[in-house]
């Protein structure tokens, strides 16, 4: 009797992305065989549907079960969610301002976060501890402005640079047409 016992077990493949097919390896005992019968991700989904349905309520009763649970709530419990939502989107404002402000100074993008980090756990004015902090640290301010010439040792004739364009370019050429 034990020899014709099947056991059943179904085995989820944690990526994805690679496999896209999932196993169920059946064992049967009698002669020590193990049988793998593959099944598609879709089929999968739809026995993980099918179980679900069964247990889940239909859609009206959940919506039902929402607004029942809505009207539930007190006048305070109503009063703490706006307030909640109002921290929140204080809180966000003042990131954003404070974001602003250290572009406006100058600080380079790549370097924004880390400086509104370090700025903000400092004690005092924010503003105040920016100018500070960029004051001490000059590094993080953006490359345009802090105008760094680096020469790569070639040299260059200035009468084009300065004139420009084409007509520097024939004037170079033909010096004796443009006298």
């Amino acid at each position: 009797m034990e020899n014709k016992t099947e056991e059943v077990k179904v085995e989820e493949i944690k990526n994805e992305e690679t496999g896209k097919v999932e196993t169920q390896a059946t064992e049967k005992k009698d002669e020590g065989k193990v049988e793998v019968e593959m099944i598609s991700k879709e089929e999968a989904q739809k026995m993980v549907d099918g179980a679900l349905k069964k247990k889940l309520p239909p859609k009206e009763e959940m919506d039902a079960f929402k607004q029942w649970k809505e009207s539930q709530k007190t006048e305070a419990d109503k009063q703490a969610e706006k307030d909640r939502t109002n921290q929140e989107k204080d809180t966000k404002l003042t990131e954003l301002q404070k974001e602003n402000t250290v572009l406006k100074k100058g600080v380079a993008n790549d370097e924004l976060d880390y400086v509104v980090f370090k700025v903000s756990k400092m004690e005092g004015e924010f503003d105040d501890n920016l100018d500070k902090f960029l004051k001490d640290n000059p590094k993080y301010l953006s490359k345009e402005e802090s105008k760094v010439v680096q020469t790569t040792g070639v040299k260059t004739n200035n009468s084009i640079a300065k004139e420009g364009g084409v007509m520097a370019i024939l004037k170079q050429k033909h010096p004796d047409l443009y006298e």
